[in-house]
């Protein structure tokens, strides 16, 4: 059986809050010019839109909303892919959990087509043994199937394995209740954009994780 890292993408690896908010903001600029409305119909539409599948996976799934609006989600997200920002040290304790004999699995509440995008851009491709997306799963973290998955794809072992995320309902409880060690990174509680103020509940959430750090390099002296 494998040591297993399940790693948090957004605000734990990645600060995604400019480009969320880009990409909502391209989306919209999209749906006004499909359907011949103003930009301020369109963010209506979309919040309106975004509100009918708050808390359910479908929320994150860009690839989704772009086909229930008749636009292209890639486009959205290519042309601002450059707004991507990495948290410090992300690829060094990415290579030095390797270096450890850990299995890097990144687990994300984004979906396939989405976070493969954005990977790749960040050059990080390579660094995970295994991606676990919601479209994979059809649940959020919080339901524990991405965890149960990436045990059973990746042969884990339970007891030796790590989460690490900044989300106690996403990252921390749903890990803790498999067994697994839980980090919890105080990173990205202010990194949401401007469509997802409802996330930063999460964070107000009571936290049992195992270990705390507010520096990706803590992580050196867990594992």
């Amino acid at each position: 059986m494998h040591k297993i890292i399940f790693w948090d993408w957004t605000g734990t690896l990645a600060d995604e809050a400019q480009l969320d908010d880009a990409v909502c903001r391209s989306l919209e600029e999209d749906i006004a010019r499909k359907r011949g409305l103003s930009f301020e119909e369109a963010v209506r539409m979309y919040k309106d839109f975004l509100k009918t599948v708050e808390n359910t996976w479908e929320w994150h799934d860009y690839v989704g909303h772009g086909h229930n609006f008749g636009v292209d989600w890639r486009h959205s997200q290519e042309i601002n892919l450059d707004k991507l920002r990495l948290i410090p040290h992300a690829l060094e304790i990415l290579t030095y959990a390797s270096s450890k004999g850990y299995q890097n699995v990144l687990v994300t509440n984004a979906v396939r087509k989405v976070i493969e995008l954005r990977i790749k851009h960040a050059g990080l491709i390579d660094a995970f043994r295994a991606i676990i997306a919601s479209s994979d799963v059809k649940a959020l973290k919080a339901e524990g199937k991405h965890f149960t998955h990436g045990l059973s794809h990746c042969d884990g072992h339970t007891g030796q394995s790590f989460s690490v995320g900044d989300n106690p309902v996403q990252d921390i409880q749903p890990a803790k209740n498999l067994g697994l060690r839980a980090i919890y990174c105080n990173l990205g509680k202010n990194l949401t954009h401007y469509h997802s103020p409802h996330i930063s509940d999460n964070h107000s959430q009571k936290i049992d994780a195992d270990f705390r750090i507010r520096n990706l390099r803590e992580i050196k002296n867990i594992i």
